[in-house]
């Protein structure tokens, strides 16, 4: 696929209309699925998906004119199918497993790279400037003001900004959303609630890297070594060290290594583990680099009985119907 614009794709949909969002099917030409579909959830908050996959490889231009970029405040995340998404600011670009917040006239995203014959799943949660206001007491300002200083330090560092990476609350958040707004359109109250949280992990991710948050004892003082225990985690999945030893190869103790993941992800070592298996289980199988029960043997699970029935109470479905 050539680098097309979005209109093309919509077959001439407007994205917002009569005040509303609205949800826009792909042109069948070019893809299938939802550029965007929308789900309105209480006054001034509505969920948008992306939720589709395009005959080939290429990119398409985003609409830059003004009635398609509603006066909302935006919490953006990406999920999956896109190379990157280029932007005037941050001077970087963005892509999976990446998150930034939007407003009107500000760091609006010039194009999306995306893989053919994927699916392309976003997700955003659109917030009324007055209800953002009322529900966290801040202004656009004060986000506007953080996040022209992660803008500015990822100009210098003329590298990939790791502060817009979406954190383990964040992706799990995102994950459980998804699956709300796909498989249980019904369940308004669930999704809201997951929405609520999505936005607050964003604006709590860009306190802390902008130092507007003091940290507590635990994260503030270990936190390389939280990082190290993670990357072991995640590199030994299949065979983790017990909680004693991947303390002691971090140099804590057992109860600052309990409380630093508490303080840092609200899980303790063993969950994030059990959540991170998880995780990889699922990009297994949905990438179809391997069938249910090698993704389970891969990350570690020797019970496929037991490995399905905790990828149902993480993701709500079967770890089938990913694949």
């Amino acid at each position: 696929m050539v680098t097309v614009d979005t209109h093309k794709l919509a077959e001439g949909s407007s994205f917002y209309a009569d005040g509303q969002l609205q949800s826009v099917t792909v042109n069948p030409r070019y893809g299938s699925g939802y550029l965007s579909q929308v789900r309105s959830l209480t006054s001034g908050i509505s969920v948008v998906i992306q939720n589709f996959s395009l005959h080939g490889e290429g990119a398409f231009r985003l609409p830059r004119d003004q009635e398609s970029c509603p006066p909302v405040i935006a919490f953006f995340t990406c999920y999956s199918g896109v190379g990157q998404i280029s932007y005037d600011r941050p001077r970087i670009p963005l892509g999976n497993g990446f998150s930034n917040i939007n407003f009107p006239e500000y760091t609006a995203a010039l194009s999306m790279d995306v893989k053919g014959n994927t699916p392309i799943q976003t997700l955003i949660v659109c917030m009324e400037l007055a209800v953002f206001a009322e529900l966290t007491g801040k202004t656009g300002d004060e986000l506007i003001e953080a996040l022209e200083m992660l803008n500015f330090h990822a100009g210098e560092r003329q590298k990939k900004d790791w502060s817009r990476s979406i954190d383990f609350a964040q992706r799990m958040c995102g994950y459980q959303a998804l699956d709300s707004f796909i498989n249980h359109p019904r369940d308004t109250l669930f999704l809201e609630a997951k929405a609520l949280e999505l936005a607050a992990l964003h604006i709590r991710q860009l306190e802390h890297l902008t130092g507007k948050t003091d940290q507590r004892e635990a994260a503030s003082q270990h936190v390389e070594k939280i990082a190290q225990a993670c990357l072991i985690l995640k590199e030994k999945m299949a065979a983790p060290p017990g909680a004693r030893e991947l303390a002691r190869k971090v140099g804590l103790n057992h109860n600052q290594l309990v409380r630093g993941f508490r303080e840092m992800f609200g899980l303790g070592p063993f969950e994030y583990l059990r959540a991170i298996r998880l995780e990889k289980a699922r990009e297994l199988i949905a990438g179809h680099e391997c069938n249910v029960t090698e993704a389970a043997f891969n990350v570690g699970y020797s019970s496929l009985s037991h490995f399905s029935k905790a990828f149902r109470d993480e993701f709500g479905i079967n770890p089938k119907a990913c694949a």
